[in-house]
């Protein structure tokens, strides 16, 4: 039943990718452009098992798969979005550690949690909206709460700047939200505002990840839009677009009302939507959701930026989802997150004996971090 309403609340929200948001006019040599079509296919064959990072799951931690995961030093945080009631801390070797943020109704609580940050030294703050609001708090290792700001505007998702500015993402809601993102100083007053919303109509709430941070570089992806950006120097600019070919939104859907063709062109076509991106100076993982009348799945990019070579591998999720959760890029290793069942029933024989030794049978069906390699470079 959740995944019906996740696929029904994905259809809804594609309308609010207005087709004026295209950056055909910024076009220029900086901007990396993919076309589906032309990369090279591979398959899980061609991704070495080179480590994994088992996360200890116990009564207090029962985690989904829908998991918001960001690394800082040698802890590892874990968001379960589908839950939203606690940001999971573990060590580098999976150990959990307890427990951060509490939601309820009682001293030091917070109503709602819908997106975290968490600095290079472990300093943990949480976004809680409050009607068309949002409140800032940072959370201290005792969960006690130190009360930063509100900020008024409605959004889903925020992040940190290195000199202690936020960014804020809002979506498409008009009239609450004149543009998509904006930018504050440390105590909430806005400095400046990015990607003018001109979609008119009503938004159903929403919930997603925007903002992807490595090694110190920053990028912005938004649900619906095949374009990703950096923010670099207070500007958002285009580095990446990609051509979603047969499920790109056909322009015909925005000539349509929702209810009277809206959906059921939707439904023939499918579509597709940015919904990853991890990028360091050696590899990036590029992730695209993919809705299709025979079903959901993933297209991964991966991409080589000392040589540029580019892969394509396809995972479906209900029946190939090993790779279907990427989390992140790890020097030249990619990382996804599955179960202990999903990846013994894929590997059978595990690869060597220390990978063997941290995956064994527990009460729980616990999360596990894979570590992958490409080997198929230089083929």
């Amino acid at each position: 039943m959740k995944n019906l309403v996740r696929i029904l609340v994905l259809l809804v929200l594609v309308v609010f990718n207005s087709c004026k948001d295209k950056l055909s006019d910024q076009k220029s040599e900086d901007v990396l452009y993919l076309d589906l079509d032309e990369i090279e296919s591979i398959s899980k064959d061609d991704l070495t098992l080179v480590d994994v990072v088992p996360l200890e799951t116990v009564n207090e931690n029962l985690m989904g798969q829908d998991l918001r995961i960001r690394f800082s030093g040698d802890r590892i945080f874990v968001f379960d979005e589908s839950i939203q009631n606690a940001i999971n801390v573990f060590d580098k070797n999976g150990k959990f550690m307890g427990n951060r943020v509490v939601v309820g109704e009682g001293p030091n609580t917070v109503t709602r949690l819908i997106d975290f940050y968490v600095s290079s030294t472990g300093k943990l703050e949480i976004l809680n909206p409050i009607g068309g609001k949002a409140q800032i708090f940072e959370v201290n290792e005792d969960n006690s709460l130190n009360y930063r700001f509100t900020v008024d505007y409605s959004c889903s998702s925020f992040t940190k700047l290195p000199n202690g500015e936020y960014l804020f993402y809002g979506s498409y809601n008009l009239p609450f939200v004149s543009h998509r993102m904006i930018r504050t100083d440390s105590t909430g007053i806005v400095l400046e505002k990015y990607l003018e919303n001109t979609y008119t109509n009503k938004m159903l709430p929403m919930s997603e990840r925007n903002f992807f941070d490595t090694n110190s570089n920053l990028y912005l992806i938004e649900t619906f839009n095949n374009v990703g950006y950096q923010f670099i120097e207070n500007e958002l600019e285009a580095i990446i677009e990609v051509d979603f070919g047969n499920y790109a939104i056909p322009t015909r859907f925005w000539e349509l009302d929702l209810l009277e063709g809206g959906f059921d062109l939707l439904q023939q076509n499918g579509f597709a939507n940015l919904n990853g991106y991890f990028k360091n100076e050696l590899i990036s993982l590029i992730s695209i959701h993919v809705q299709k009348q025979t079903g959901i799945s993933k297209s991964l990019i991966f991409i080589n930026e000392k040589s540029g070579e580019k892969r394509l591998l396809e995972t479906r999720l209900l029946d190939d989802y090993l790779f279907y959760y990427p989390i992140g890029v790890e020097g030249n290793q990619f990382l996804f997150l599955t179960y202990r069942s999903t990846l013994l029933e894929d590997y059978g024989n595990l690869p060597s004996d220390n990978i063997r030794s941290k995956v064994p049978e527990k009460e729980y069906d616990y999360p596990v971090i894979l570590k992958m390699q490409a080997n198929y470079e230089n083929n």
